[in-house]
Parts: C-alpha cells; sequence; structure tokens
C-alpha cells in the first residue's frame, strides 16, 4: 500500500514595497538643483551688478579722495557733513516735495486708462498715442519742453493770446514754478506706462460689472471709485510702489536738459547732486555718501509703500 504525500508548500517569500521615500527625495533634489541651475546666471548678475556697487559705494562713502587717484579713510565725516551742507538739505526737501505729487502720478493714468477702456468720445486717439510720450528718450523730452516753457515759448504765446498773460511766467526760473514744472513734464514722459498698466488690469474685470453699474445710475466717479478701485487694488498697489521709488531716480536727464538743477537749487534732487559732486567736483567720498543717503531715503519710503499699499491692494473686496 503505497502512502502519497502532498508536496511542501514553500515558504512564502516577503516583498518588500519600492523605495517611493528615496525615489520622491531624488526627484526632489533633482528638482532642486535643477531650480538653482536656472536661477544661477539671475543671481550673478544681480550680485555683479546691484550687490558689489551698492557695497563698492557703501566702502567709498567713509573715503575722502580728490579726484580719481587715492584715497584716504574718512570715517563718518562724510556723513556728518551732510547735515551742514544747505545743497544736501535742499536737495532732501526738494525730494518730499516731489514726493508729495504721487497721488497725481496713481490718479491721473488711472483715470485716462478708465477712459479708454469704456470707450469715451476720443479714446480711439487717446488709445492710439498715450504711450507715445514713454518711448520718448527723456533727454530728448527734456530739449522738447526746454523750449516750450521758455519765457517766449508756445505755452506763453498761448496765454497771452486769450488773455491769460498774467499766468504767462518763467516756468523753469522760477523758485515756485520749477520744481512743479519739471515734475509736469516728468509725469507727460512717464504716464503712458502707467496707463498701459491699468488697461492690463481692468481687461480683468468682467465687462458685465461695469455694465450694471452703469444701468444701476452710478456715474463715472461713482464707477472709478467704488467699482474700478475696489476691483483694481492689486495694480493700484504695484504702480503706486513702483512710483513712490522711481519719482527719485527717474528724473536725472529731465533735470539735466530742463534746469541743471536751478534756478539756485529750486530744482536739485539728490540724483542730480551725486553726479555733480563725484563727476563735477571730482569728490567721490562724498558723492557716495550722498547717494548712500538717498538709497536708504528710497529703501525706506519703498518699504512703507509695499507694506501698506501692497497690503491694500492684496485686501478683499467688500
Amino acid at each position: 500500500m503505497s502512502i502519497s504525500t502532498a508536496p511542501a508548500a514553500e515558504p512564502a517569500v516577503a516583498t518588500t514595497p519600492p523605495p517611493v521615500r528615496r525615489t520622491r527625495r531624488t526627484a526632489h533634489a533633482r528638482e532642486w538643483w535643477l531650480g538653482a541651475l536656472m536661477v544661477l546666471p539671475a543671481v550673478v548678475l544681480a550680485v555683479t551688478f546691484k550687490l558689489v556697487p551698492l557695497a563698492r559705494g557703501v566702502i567709498t562713502s567713509f573715503e575722502s579722495s580728490g579726484g580719481f587717484g587715492d584715497s584716504t579713510f574718512a570715517g563718518a565725516d562724510n556723513y556728518t557733513r551732510m547735515f551742514d551742507d544747505p545743497v544736501v538739505l535742499a536737495s532732501f526737501r526738494n525730494a518730499l516735495l516731489v514726493v508729495a505729487t504721487l497721488p497725481v502720478w496713481v490718479v491721473f493714468p488711472l483715470v485716462l486708462a478708465v477712459l479708454i477702456h469704456q470707450r469715451a468720445p476720443g479714446w480711439q486717439f487717446f488709445r492710439a498715442v498715450y504711450f507715445i510720450p514713454y518711448t520718448i528718450a527723456p533727454i530728448v523730452v527734456g530739449i522738447m519742453f526746454r523750449q516750450i516753457l521758455s519765457p517766449d515759448g508756445p505755452i506763453n504765446a498761448l496765454l497771452r493770446a486769450v488773455g491769460l498773460a498774467p499766468l504767462a511766467i518763467e516756468w523753469l526760473n522760477g523758485q515756485n514754478s520749477a520744481l512743479f514744472s519739471l515734475v509736469a513734464v516728468a509725469l507727460w514722459s512717464f504716464f503712458g506706462l502707467g496707463v498701459m498698466t491699468y488697461l492690463a488690469g481692468l481687461a480683468t474685470i468682467p465687462d458685465e460689472v461695469l455694465e450694471a453699474a452703469y444701468l444701476d445710475g452710478a456715474g463715472f466717479w461713482r464707477r472709478l471709485v467704488s467699482v474700478v478701485v475696489p476691483m483694481l487694488r492689486p495694480t493700484v498697489a504695484y504702480w503706486s510702489v513702483l512710483c513712490a521709488s522711481g519719482v527719485l531716480i527717474w528724473l536725472f536727464p529731465l533735470i539735466y536738459a530742463l534746469t541743471q538743477g536751478g534756478p539756485g537749487n529750486a530744482t536739485m534732487l539728490p540724483e542730480y547732486l551725486v553726479f555733480l559732486t563725484t563727476f563735477q567736483f571730482l569728490d567721490r567720498g562724498y558723492g557716495s555718501a550722498i547717494g548712500i543717503a538717498l538709497f536708504v531715503f528710497v529703501a525706506l519710503l519703498s518699504i512703507f509703500s509695499v507694506r501698506h499699499m501692497f497690503k491694500e491692494g492684496t485686501r478683499k473686496p467688500t
């Protein structure tokens, strides 16, 4: 009698799950290195052309030199000298007056952009020409308006022709009118960039929203304040921050072509004073100190703008 025996069951082989964590970690590392490689050229350019010159400027601001030869360490003498220099104090006072015109820089392009977007009468003309001033080199703009605003220029000729001769003043030679004439020329030159920025933001607002406000009887200014501005807060904040820092570093070519800082110190701004001190008076240390002071001034203004205007811009409308 034969006894059949069943084959013995093979022992179970333990299967290990694939190394998912290791694969993910490797993928993340590869992505990180790829991203770092893509960002590296921008970092190198920023360090080479931004941080290195800034560091060199800070070092030079603590030196005293005549011309572009050897220099000696001067400590904080250049900075203490600024507080007793009436020209430096006048330039920063003028800078504060320029900053006070920021509401015009923010509101004027916005109004024009809304008029173009809503196809107000003449919108086709303005849509075609609004950006042209921004494409003209600022030095050319300065030469143009130096003729336009001259005492016998077309502006004063027009005022005399319509019976407003008392308003025909020396726009660029008056202590009270020169700075704001300079700001008006700068606004004419740069407002096209603001209009384009606002038009890009207006393109994101559904037409039905503006049409509904119009049907509800809201006038132009009511729609602007109650509908457009709340929905364009991020765009308004962006343009506000750009103007807050830009108005102090955009005006050099216009000052050079229009007034060269005069009459007296009426249109002297820190950026132009840095140029005069460094390249005409050949005082590199003092010029660098004024430049660093301007950098701190603009940085504080930009930080304030970013913290408050951009915070307001990203707040959801109620």
